[in-house]
């Protein structure tokens, strides 16, 4: 985190091992900041203020970061 309060996401080659889950520490939740997940294939991160949408290997919406996109809407 920095001085505004912004996290610093890990950003990684893909590996094409594409699966996205909620990070175990990750807060989330209604009425708290979105929740971080993190892909187990690379180690890269996301959370629903970045300007892309993960994609699971296959291509397919990952249902964990479907479920955070419902629980913001």
């Amino acid at each position: 985190m920095d001085d505004t309060g912004a996290v610093s996401l890990v950003i990684a080659p893909c590996r094409q091992l594409c699966d996205w889950q909620p990070e175990p520490t990750a807060a989330g939740g209604a009425g708290r900041p979105p929740r971080l997940l993190a892909c187990t294939g690379c180690g890269s991160q996301w959370t629903p203020t970045e300007r892309w949408t993960p994609r699971q290997a296959d291509g397919s919406e990952p249902p964990a970061v479907r479920a955070e996109l419902d629980r913001l809407a």
